[in-house]
């Protein structure tokens, strides 16, 4: 096999610097550039996915000079993308570009003989250097690219002396007879990294060995492409987009031009925007759809075009921060409540939240005291109500505290609720002689001295205390179990606590009695039918006389 190995430093007469073709959109936060470059004579099947003459090819179509993968230890072929991703440099990103069918790419008419190879490059890093390798006469165009189907010794070398080249390159090299649809494998060894750029060429050979004779210089044209704006980047209020421009020494920051958005826009208003932005600053670069002389930009997709000596223009998005989050809650309550005739209130209130919280509300009288409390989890705005089992009238402070679950924020919200009392008072009721007459108490009382010898074994109960449902106190030698959160209530005094001890207690105006409860009165024992607090047994409702009292 004939192979061609080229020095540059002694064959400059082939390397031929012309402006760069192309562009790319950086989409991302301030992200450097990371192209390399492509292989765009004969166009690369990567490049002729940014042309339209491929389609169906993922993002490679922004991005051609981007098929970049590892060189392999050794490098490839022995090394590097493993086979069936040699087209795509071993990298997902780019995985169309491993489609392998006889009709899959789009291909160019080629013949054996010299042939000229140009690499346009977006960055040109050190270069090892450049070799091409063709499949074998016999592969099969139906399977994905392996190293079976690769004559694994190049068909041309090209030195890159660990130099920096130009933006655009040629080799002329001297291709192998084939017939019918081959492909070519260029592959471009970075000298200052451990990858390769990868560029599969599909073309299709006469079968004829000649030499071609080069088309007529075409005409100029001033303006050359020389990057994009995509339109797929929508921006929010404070987003910039900027361009960063190239010429072959390196960047130009005082070319460089923003827009930042002041509300929502989509990616193709963004576009828009920058464009006009471009267009305004009149820098020797411009954007739009190109009519004539005439750059005309347009809501979607943007092309950059430059009459000077600019040879890449990319584009970046820097995404405004997130607003700082605060915690915030507020809290309306009634301003007026009235007790019931079971003498109880409820005081309903709302506490709205921005973040999933911990809500604690506690109602505290003049004195300071605690009347009821409880806590909730809420999301958002919740109506709530806290239920005082003994209202008193007078002005109760409803103190609620909110704690964020997923900050650590809090808040301690607080107002004023009125309490009234508008029950009209009843007379109290009278005994008939019927009830003087049962169970023989009469005017004489019989008083006992009732305990109960369980209390000694729970600890007494103290009004600085705070008690939860299911505790038991002792308390004037009984024992009580607090039904609901409580303090500064005394036992026999509150319906937040029940009697557990087996006994019979003097009736008392402050006691609630629930329907079955038993009372002593007047040396008898009544039974309450129902709820009731302050009406004194007798032989009427809500009381049912039992019998006579005793000690016993």
């Amino acid at each position: 096999m004939r192979r061609h190995t080229v020095n540059p430093k002694l064959s400059h007469f082939l390397i031929k610097p012309i402006a760069l073709l192309g562009g790319l959109l950086a989409s991302g936060v301030a992200l450097e550039s990371i192209g390399h470059g492509y292989v765009s004579e004969p166009p690369g099947r990567s490049f002729l996915c940014k042309l339209g003459d491929n389609t169906g090819c993922g993002a490679v179509q922004w991005e051609p000079q981007s098929v970049e993968g590892p060189d392999g230890s050794p490098r490839f072929p022995i090394g590097g993308p493993t086979d069936g991703t040699i087209a795509a440099a071993g990298s997902p990103s780019w995985s169309e570009l491993n489609a392998q069918t006889p009709s899959r790419w789009y291909k160019h008419d080629f013949a054996a003989g010299y042939r000229t190879f140009e690499w346009t490059f977006t960055a040109n890093h050190v270069s090892r250097d450049w070799r091409y390798f063709i499949t074998q006469p016999d592969w099969n165009p139906a399977e994905p690219l392996s190293r079976a189907a690769f004559d694994l010794d190049p068909f041309c070398e090209y030195d890159g002396g660990m130099e920096r080249p130009p933006m655009v390159i040629q080799h002329n090299c001297y291709v192998p007879e084939r017939e019918g649809y081959h492909v070519i494998m260029a592959v471009w060894d970075v000298g200052d990294t451990a990858a390769s750029l990868y560029n599969a060429i599909d073309v299709n050979f006469s079968g004829d060995n000649i030499s071609v004779t080069p088309d007529p210089e075409p005409e100029v044209d001033p303006s050359t492409e020389v990057g994009l704006i995509s339109g797929a980047i929508a921006l929010e209020s404070g987003d910039v987009m900027t361009t960063s421009v190239y010429e072959e020494r390196g960047e130009l920051p005082a070319l460089s031009v923003s827009y930042t958005a002041d509300s929502y826009l989509s990616g193709g208003a963004a576009a828009l925007e920058l464009a006009r932005e471009i267009n305004d600053a009149d820098l020797g670069y411009y954007a739009g759809q190109r009519d004539g002389e005439a750059f005309v930009p347009a809501v979607g997709q943007n092309r950059i075009y430059s009459d000077s000596g600019v040879t890449n223009v990319e584009v970046r998005v820097d995404f405004a921060p997130e607003p700082e989050f605060v915690y915030a809650a507020t809290l309306s309550a009634e301003s007026l409540v009235e007790i019931n005739d079971t003498g109880m209130t409820d005081v309903h209130f709302s506490v709205s939240v921005n973040a999933n919280s911990t809500v604690t509300a506690t109602l505290y009288d003049a004195a300071g005291n605690t009347v009821i409390g409880d806590e909730w989890s809420i999301g958002g705005q919740a109506d709530l109500k806290l239920h005082a089992h003994e209202a008193s009238a007078g002005q109760l402070s409803l103190l609620v505290i909110a704690n964020s679950l997923d900050t650590n924020g809090t808040k301690q919200l607080s107002t004023t609720v009125t309490v009234e009392d508008n029950r009209v008072s009843e007379d109290p009721v009278t005994e008939t002689d019927e009830d003087s007459t049962q169970g023989g108490g009469g005017d004489n009382p019989t008083t006992c001295e009732i305990t109960d010898p369980m209390s000694t074994l729970h600890a007494p109960y103290a009004a600085s205390t705070t008690y939860t449902g299911g505790e038991l106190v002792s308390y004037k030698g009984l024992v009580y179990q607090a039904k609901w959160w409580t303090r500064g209530n005394a036992p026999d005094a509150t319906d937040a606590f029940e009697l557990i001890s087996d006994v019979t207690l003097e009736y008392g105006d402050s006691t609630v009695y629930e329907g079955g409860d038993r009372a002593r009165y007047h040396g008898n024992v009544y039974e309450a039918k129902w709820w009731t607090r302050g009406t004194a047994p007798s032989i009427r409702d809500p009381w049912t006389l039992i019998g006579e009292a005793n000690c016993g």
